[in-house]
């Protein structure tokens, strides 16, 4: 017989997929792989965002210190949206496809927090925040610091595999793209 925390795990998977996820799964923090050398990486400005942005590093902490914070939850709703591409080199469809992302992950981001309104949860998506025009960063305060995420790959989450382990596909066929976010929730 169900309980009531597989319930709960099966209401935000729908919700999620309601929202627009093209995927959706529940993981607990013991199946995440982590890597803290992802964040050499953000250390090397890849994305162009390193320490520029409150919710980036080096402003978020140390890999280690935010690893244990995810290690705390007891699970993680695992958000995917996979876009379509012209070809491999579509970049265009690619940040259309993260705006279609971005999108499903500020609807889902209330939801989620409405319903643990008591309780703390923390939110990661895809690439550093750029909720803001400009970020403030280190000037002045966030100025949104509610709504304000990290990456996922910031706290050191090795992606690929952890979708391996909620039988989710990294690689969702020729001429896609694929966002991943996470919510950790108690």
């Amino acid at each position: 017989m169900p309980n009531q925390k597989d319930d709960r795990n099966q209401e935000f998977l729908r919700l999620a997929k309601s929202l627009g996820a093209d995927h959706a799964a529940i993981i607990t923090p013991d199946k995440i792989p982590f890597a803290a050398s992802l964040r050499q990486s953000c250390d090397q400005n890849y994305c162009g965002r390193f320490n520029s942005c409150w919710v980036g590093p080096p402003a978020i902490g140390e890999v280690e210190a935010l690893m244990q914070q995810v290690r705390e939850f007891p699970r993680a709703l695992v958000v995917q949206t996979v876009g379509q591409l012209e070809d491999s080199f579509d970049y265009e469809g690619m940040m259309a496809a993260k705006e279609t992302h971005t999108s499903v992950f500020r609807s889902l981001l209330p939801e989620i927090r409405r319903r643990f309104a008591d309780r703390q949860t923390l939110a990661l998506s895809c690439g550093c925040c750029d909720l803001c025009p400009s970020c403030t960063y280190p000037a002045e305060p966030c100025l949104d610091p509610d709504n304000a995420v990290s990456a996922v790959e910031a706290y050191g989450i090795n992606v690929n595999p952890m979708l391996t382990a909620c039988d989710l596909k990294y690689n969702n066929g020729p001429n896609t793209v694929s966002y991943v976010s996470l919510f950790f929730l108690p």
